[in-house]
């Protein structure tokens, strides 16, 4: 779920882009109200400020989800997560968080499984600020960056808890990076989710963390970790 930080930088001027800090492009796609910024250097989409949602309905809206142990597919989908972005890169018995775990402990539920010591954090449905004190093998972001605002700001202060050689794994379905494919685009029309991105808008992200990309498919998992790794 959504996360805020305090960020490092010095204020951005308007409509600058929060990772890349260049001049970003106001668009309104066709048949939709609602404004977005676009940054044509990294590839990053965000829903102007005016359209989001006060936290009280962005709580209202995660609780209508129905993700749940029960329910297979969800299940599914985060076994394919950690295949691929999880378990080549940590070792066995790894400490992890799981960052916007949530109500439901799913992903928790499956890397206790494999044998990790896990804690999570939620703004919303597990508010335990423990892990900032912590450090951790890997932290997991299960469609949790499309929620956020402050992608870099985020991730730094979340970077700042692994240890050495420690990994960001991150699950977001990334944009089409064409105006009109993202004007029918299913997944910017849940209006919890904020920022887009591509993978090169990732990758530029890992650049300003001083980190690199280790892994991405390509379509929703990318990883990032140390450049020495």
């Amino acid at each position: 779920m959504a996360e805020t930080f305090a960020a490092k930088e010095p204020p951005l001027p308007d409509h600058a882009c929060p990772i890349c800090r260049g001049p970003r492009e106001r668009f309104i796609p066709t048949g939709d109200g609602r404004s977005y910024l676009s940054c044509p250097h990294c590839r990053l989409i965000q829903l102007e400020e005016a359209h989001h949602l006060s936290p009280e309905k962005q709580k209202k809206r995660y609780e209508q989800h129905r993700n749940s142990p029960d329910n297979p597919g969800y299940v599914q989908m985060f076994e394919a997560f950690l295949k691929a972005g999880v378990d080549p890169f940590v070792g066995k018995a790894g400490r992890v968080l799981d960052f916007g775990c949530g109500p439901e402990p799913v992903l928790a539920g499956l890397l206790e499984g494999r044998g990790h010591r896990v804690d999570r954090h939620d703004l919303f449905f597990h508010p335990d600020e423990a892990y900032r004190t912590r450090s951790y093998d890997a932290i997991t972001l299960t469609e949790v960056l499309e929620h956020v605002t402050d992608p870099l700001g985020t991730l730094r202060a979340l970077s700042e808890r692994l240890a050495p050689g420690g990994v960001l794994a991150l699950m977001t379905l990334f944009h089409p990076d064409d105006r009109a494919k993202f004007a029918d685009w299913w997944y910017r029309r849940d209006p919890t989710h904020v920022s887009f991105y591509t993978v090169k808008t990732l990758g530029e992200l890992s650049g300003a963390l001083g980190m690199k990309v280790l892994f991405s498919d390509a379509k929703n998992i990318i990883v990032l970790g140390p450049v020495g790794g």
